[in-house]
Parts: structure tokens; C-alpha cells; sequence
């Protein structure tokens, strides 16, 4: 009995790692025909790029003024704070090469009546809207980031020993998770009503905005809001805490602090499963 269970849970794995790499195969193969197709112009492709740096001029000002004119913001130095801008920038950038469509793409997909032909399709819903369109800006976005974050890690009092490395690696992909935690429940509903791509970009500018600065500069009230309702601290608040070595002591907090990258990632399956759930209630605008 006992051979038999091992077995058949052998090939469910199996079955479910070749599933996966089945999947992974055609996103990979879509999002390079979707970049492909983008180079047929390269004029075009080039100035979205251009057009991702633009966006963050104000960004690369602030940067420039912080290490040029003062010594931090509040009681953060100012490489502590670029390098919350920096990350920030990094995990944005990604999160819109790889969910962006679910606030960029997914009102048009709605309205043209394109997201029912996706449950026709021997793949997941969700996975059709990301690679339905690669969006190409976030390569200027990410790149600001990069650049900032390069300029923080030589500013900022870290060693960075191996141990500090992948912290930070791993906090600028919890990031990207934290973002899609936020954006899937907007996009969930978006499905039902258009008024939540509205909600969805609103959101997105308050993080873009309150996201650039360390939130011990704001009141008590203003920080757990953006710790426990809109949890933007854990984008990268809470590590450069942690890279820093200022995060409290002891307590719930410190637990909060020291594991962001995993809290993101456990928000994210928190939101998938909303996700799933309203996917499942779905009706068309055709009834």
C-alpha cells in the first residue's frame, strides 16, 4: 500500500513539474514574440524606453539634490534613503515587466470582451493577462532603479557581505510580490466594475509618491497605515531597516521587519487566492 501512495504521488509531481515547465516554455516563447514584434519598431521601442527614464526625471532629481545638499531625511542617512528609492524603483520596474498588464492591459481586455476567450485556453487566466502585452517602459523604470540603487549601495553604512547580497535580492523580489498583492484584489474587481482601474492607479501613485521616502518621517497614524492597510512598508522600508541595522529590537515588529521579503510573498498567495475565488464568479458583460 504504502509502494503504491509513493508511487502515485511520484507522478503527480512529475506531472505537475512538466505542467510547469510546459507553461514556462510558452511564456518565454510568447513574451519573445511579444518583444519581437515590438522591434519591428524600433523608434517606437527605443522612446518607450526613453520615455520609463523620463517618467522618473523627478526621482533622479530628488536623488541628485539628497546627495548633493543634505546629510539624510529625517533620522536616515542619504544612502539609506536612496537606497529605498532605489529598490522601490527595481522592484516597480519588474513587477510591471511581469504584472503590469493587470492594471495597464486588463480594463481593455474587459471592455473589448477578450478575458472570455481565456477561460477557452488550457491555461490559467491569469497567466494569459501578463503575457497578453509586454510593457516595455518598465525597461526605463528599472534602469533608474538600478542606477540609484548602484549609487546607494556605495553611500549607504551596510557591509555588504553575502549574507546582506541576498537580503537585498530577495527584498526587491518580495517587492514585486507586495505590488501584486495590492494590484490583483483591484483587478479582481475590476472585473465587475470599471471604477477600480481608477482605484488601481490612484493606489499606484501613492506608492510611486509615499514609497520614495522613509515613513519614520511620517506621523504614527500615517506609518501603520502604510504598514497594515496599505502595506507599502514592506517594499522597502523594512529591509533598508533591517540592512541598516535599525530595525526594533524584539517583538512583532521585528519579526515583521527581518521577514518582509517572505510576508510579501505570503500577501501575494492571500491575494491569488481572492483572485482565483472571484475568477470563479465571473460573468461575462454579456451576461
Amino acid at each position: 500500500m504504502t509502494t503504491t501512495i509513493d508511487v502515485s504521488r511520484s507522478a503527480r509531481l512529475r506531472s505537475q513539474v512538466n505542467r510547469t515547465g510546459r507553461v514556462l516554455r510558452i511564456v518565454l516563447r510568447t513574451t519573445a514574440v511579444n518583444i519581437r514584434g515590438r522591434l519591428e519598431y524600433p523608434g517606437d521601442f527605443a522612446f518607450e524606453i526613453f520615455f520609463g527614464i523620463l517618467w522618473q526625471t523627478s526621482t533622479l532629481a530628488f536623488a541628485a539634490v539628497l546627495l548633493t545638499r543634505f546629510d539624510g531625511l529625517g533620522d536616515f542617512p542619504n544612502g539609506g534613503v536612496l537606497l529605498i528609492v532605489g529598490m522601490r524603483l527595481m522592484s516597480h520596474g519588474l513587477f510591471t515587466m511581469v504584472f503590469g498588464n493587470l492594471s495597464d492591459q486588463l480594463l481593455e481586455l474587459v471592455e473589448e470582451g477578450r478575458v472570455e476567450g481565456f477561460f477557452l485556453r488550457p491555461m490559467s487566466v491569469l497567466t494569459q493577462i501578463l503575457i497578453s502585452r509586454f510593457n516595455i517602459n518598465a525597461l526605463g523604470d528599472f534602469f533608474v532603479g538600478v542606477t540609484v540603487c548602484a549609487a546607494a549601495v556605495t553611500q549607504a553604512p551596510v557591509h555588504w557581505d553575502t549574507g546582506a547580497v541576498l537580503y537585498l535580492g530577495a527584498a526587491i523580489i518580495g517587492g514585486v510580490f507586495l505590488e501584486a498583492a495590492v494590484q490583483l484584489p483591484l483587478a479582481a474587481l475590476l472585473l465587475r466594475s470599471p471604477f477600480a482601474h481608477g482605484v488601481g492607479k490612484w493606489i499606484d501613485d501613492i506608492m510611486a509618491t509615499i514609497g520614495n521616502y522613509p515613513l519614520s518621517i511620517l506621523p504614527l497614524f500615517l506609518r501603520g497605515a502604510f504598514t497594515f492597510v496599505l502595506p507599502l512598508a514592506f517594499v522597502a522600508y523594512f529591509p533598508v531597516l533591517v540592512l541598516l541595522d535599525r530595525e526594533p529590537g524584539h517583538g512583532p515588529m521585528a519579526l515583521l521587519a527581518q521577514w518582509s521579503p517572505a510576508v510579501c510573498v505570503v500577501l501575494f498567495l492571500l491575494a491569488k487566492r481572492l483572485w482565483n475565488w472571484n475568477l470563479a464568479h465571473y460573468r461575462s458583460n454579456g451576461g
